[in-house]
């Protein structure tokens, strides 16, 4: 990660949940928004004109249908763009714009603006959670409980989005529930 101003000090876990917060901001401001889906938006931001086609054989370990669906979300929320292909009409080329990509500029500036890097963080950080698909938010917990060591629950739920106390509380729940923290 690159690092920040000397008169800036941040802790790793802090750079962390800062690339997620850029993340999260690239990705509409959706939290909710899966750890797999930051990596296709990282990846078609990579690959300006990219089709569908080449992120699945970018990204094996991914279903064609999960990519799709990460593909009809961003569009529909103005992450991407999606134009017919002038080589072939079945395909699309893909591109970042607006507020994604300059969220996502943010969040390249800790990796040296390098998308592998990038992508490398996000694919360790997913595979850190196993079978459990991670959102953002998830990340973000992390992030916090790794700044805050011996943090209260209260104290991770306010260093979060401030979203539905619900939806926070349930997810805090569910990544203790899971082995992923300590109650304590």
């Amino acid at each position: 990660m690159k690092r920040l101003p000397r008169n800036v000090i941040a802790t790793r876990a802090q750079q962390i949940g800062m690339v997620i917060d850029h993340l999260v901001a690239a990705l509409g401001g959706d939290p909710g928004a899966t750890m797999r889906r930051a990596v296709v938006l990282t990846d078609i931001d990579e690959h300006p004109g990219t089709t569908q086609s080449a992120i699945l054989a970018r990204m094996t370990n991914v279903h064609k249908s999960a990519v799709t669906r990460d593909i009809e979300w961003m569009v529909d929320h103005g992450c991407i763009t999606r134009k017919p292909s002038p080589a072939d009409a079945r395909e699309s080329e893909l591109r970042t714009l607006g507020y994604s990509k300059r969220n996502l500029d943010l969040a390249l500036n800790y990796f040296n603006d390098s998308h592998k890097s990038l992508k490398n963080f996000l694919e360790s950080y997913i595979s850190m959670f196993g079978d459990y698909k991670p959102t953002l938010r998830d990340a973000k917990i992390v992030a916090v409980v790794g700044d805050k060591e011996d943090a209260s629950r209260q104290q991770v739920l306010d260093g979060l989005y401030h979203g539905a106390a619900t939806t926070e509380n349930r997810a805090l729940g569910n990544l203790i529930e899971l082995g992923f923290l300590d109650k304590d």
